[in-house]
């Protein structure tokens, strides 16, 4: 049996034992203490997270503060999902556990106070809080002149985007869903004025993407004699793809929808 085999046996095992024990109001008060202060990557010298009372914290701006808790020989990390980490070995100045891909990563603790301000960095409510941009388009078809105006800026609803860091542990980072206001006009009179959310497109995206995405805009496709065309883009935040919507928007102002 391999040495990653016999690592994720393990880790289930005492996983399970800790789920079913209620891990919180077992959890190990020795360890989390012994985990309190800076810890530091000892292959690559780099920080790696603050340990302070109940909450860890990463050093850079994006990724956000989490709850965490030991129980037996595991460490549970609370961001927007509970994810859990066998621990190999702990000590005073060790800490060494096994990340999400199997490998086994040693951290060290140092005093090193100077460090401290990289874990209190200001950090923004989401990283896409200030996208607010604007695009116009303007397009002849016949004897039709359309007009388009397209307003994107932040909502309120915010959308978790987990990755992982150079420790191979699951951080979260924020982002805010997008309002799209698209205006079009056909020869000066208003034909559309609408603001579009992310709910707008639900029944036409995948339930497992949907909820991890944000409508990221709305862009000018292409016209013809029946409609001006443009394609709503719904996808998890700042990935390479997306799932695009068609908007098909009627020489009377109708719209329809359907994904491309």
């Amino acid at each position: 049996m391999t040495r990653s085999i016999f690592y994720l046996i393990f880790a289930t095992f005492v996983l399970t034992a800790c789920t079913t024990g209620n891990s919180r109001d077992s959890e190990d008060l020795d360890a989390k203490r012994m985990l309190q202060g800076i810890w530091m990557n000892d292959e690559q010298g780099s920080p790696a997270f603050y340990v302070q009372g109940d909450s860890i914290f990463y050093p850079d701006s994006i990724s956000q503060p989490v709850a965490f808790w030991i129980c037996q020989d595991s460490l549970y990390i609370e961001g927007s999902r509970v994810n859990r980490y066998l621990i190999t070995k702990q000590a005073e100045f060790l800490f060494k556990f096994i990340n999400q891909s199997g490998e086994d990563v040693k951290l060290v603790k140092s005093n090193d106070k100077t460090l401290l301000p990289l874990f209190f960095q200001h950090r923004s409510m989401a990283l896409n809080q200030f996208d607010t941009f604007d695009t116009d388009t303007t397009v002849n078809e016949g004897n039709a002149s359309y007009a388009c105006h397209i307003h994107v800026e932040p909502t309120t609803e915010r959308v978790v985007k987990s990755s992982f860091n150079s420790e191979g542990i699951e951080v979260d980072n924020i982002y805010l869903d997008h309002a799209v206001s698209l205006s079009v006009t056909k020869n000066q009179q208003k034909l559309l004025a609408q603001t579009f959310l992310k709910r707008d497109f639900e029944s036409l995206v995948p339930e497992e993407l949907f909820t991890k995405s944000i409508l990221r805009d709305i862009v000018y496709s292409y016209s013809d004699t029946a409609a001006v065309y443009f394609d709503a883009i719904i996808g998890i935040p700042d990935a390479a793809t997306g799932y695009v919507v068609e908007l098909k928007v009627a020489k009377d102002g109708k719209i329809t929808k359907k994904v491309k």
